[in-house]
């Protein structure tokens, strides 16, 4: 009798248990991004860098001891040569003591003396025994030694002449001077400084005109386009755009940045802008469509079916539920850290960036920052 009871107040609780519905699924937390037109090369800000149009490192020909470096008069006081001077071409830019130098000159000078009083000896020499050997008073022998000896005088003469003009370059190249007229960029001697063939003495720009330098992904490479104007600015004079032409697209990538490297050159007659500053600028609006529709790169995921193709999460309000809808979708080209969707979406749509990898189809959401 009381098993009877007992079993008969525990069947309705099992029944109501058995009834019971699993509990729903808690909206997952994402992320999203609302597609929208992609902004053209405008919106895709560039850094670039400035350098010379022309950078030239002057070197020594010969070896010494510095002796000289011009001085210029700045804030009441007399310095030698510094950089941000601006230099001539053929100015002077220091000098070597030339003491040994023209020695050698002088040495080389009397050796041609010398030379040309042995080929004038040698000369009457020659023509006496051409005359002796024309009535046979001298043998052949005679004449002979008589004729070599008036070649080998010519060709002293011919050697001591070139080692003089040697001596004078030499002595020549103990002034070193600016092959072309710029900003000193560097100056790396001292009064005093011991230096050496093809030590550096100088680096001179030539900065009337810049090459503003700025790298690309390969899918930015034709808007950047040879002769195309582009405009930019720097943080030193925000108020002044800068305009100048492409002039040299790098026709191959960088080996580890897959960038290639643009060219900019601009005229810098001010001399305003300075080697290694920092520009802001932006391609040529009008070359690049503004009708593609972009997305953030981490919305694209492979489509589940068996991953053909590529899919985004869009997301939908279905009775006061947001819910993400699987939408096959066609990508485009990368443009940096989003993808443009060829077909499937249109712009305004809302597409989940982070989490999509987590969801499946018809799934309730919560919109996250």
């Amino acid at each position: 009798m009381v098993v009877r009871l007992v079993f008969a107040c525990l069947l309705p609780l099992a029944l109501v248990c058995c009834d019971k519905q699993p509990p729903a699924k808690q909206p997952m937390p994402v992320q999203v991004n609302t597609a929208e037109t992609e902004r053209g090369a405008e919106g895709y800000p560039y850094s670039a860098v400035v350098n010379p149009y022309t950078q030239v490192d002057v070197s020594f020909r010969t070896e010494g001891y510095i002796e000289i470096i011009p001085t210029r008069k700045a804030l009441g006081d007399i310095r030698i040569l510094q950089p941000g001077d601006y230099v001539t071409e053929g100015e002077t830019l220091a000098e070597v003591n030339d003491e040994q130098y023209r020695d050698k000159v002088v040495e080389a000078a009397a050796n041609v003396s010398k030379a040309e009083a042995a080929r004038r000896k040698a000369d009457l020499d020659y023509k006496r025994a051409s005359a002796l050997f024309a009535t046979a008073s001298i043998t052949a022998p005679d004449y002979d030694a008589a004729r070599k000896e008036y070649e080998v005088s010519q060709a002293a003469v011919v050697g001591s002449k070139a080692h003089l003009d040697r001596a004078k370059e030499e002595l020549h190249d103990t002034v070193l001077r600016s092959p072309l007229s710029g900003v000193i960029l560097e100056r790396k001697i001292e009064v005093g400084s011991l230096v050496h063939s093809d030590s550096i003495g100088f680096v001179v720009a030539d900065t009337s005109r810049v090459k503003v330098v700025f790298t690309v992904p390969d899918v930015m490479l034709m808007y950047a386009k040879l002769g195309s104007v582009v405009s930019m600015r720097t943080q030193s004079l925000p108020e002044k755009v800068f305009t100048g032409r492409v002039t040299e697209v790098s026709p191959m990538a960088e080996t580890r940045t897959r960038v290639f490297a643009i060219t900019v050159t601009v005229l810098n007659p001010n001399a305003e802008l300075k080697t290694g500053m920092i520009m802001s600028l932006a391609l040529d609006k009008l070359s690049i469509p503004s009708n593609r529709v972009v997305v953030p790169l981490s919305s694209l995921i492979m489509h589940p079916n068996g991953g053909e193709g590529f899919a985004v999460y869009v997301i939908e309000l279905d009775h006061e539920v947001l819910r993400a809808r699987l939408r096959r979708v066609t990508p485009g080209p990368v443009l940096g850290n989003s993808i443009v969707i060829s077909q499937g979406l249109t712009v305004g749509e809302r597409v989940v960036c982070n989490g999509a990898a987590q969801l499946e189809e018809g799934r309730a959401v919560r919109i996250v920052p």
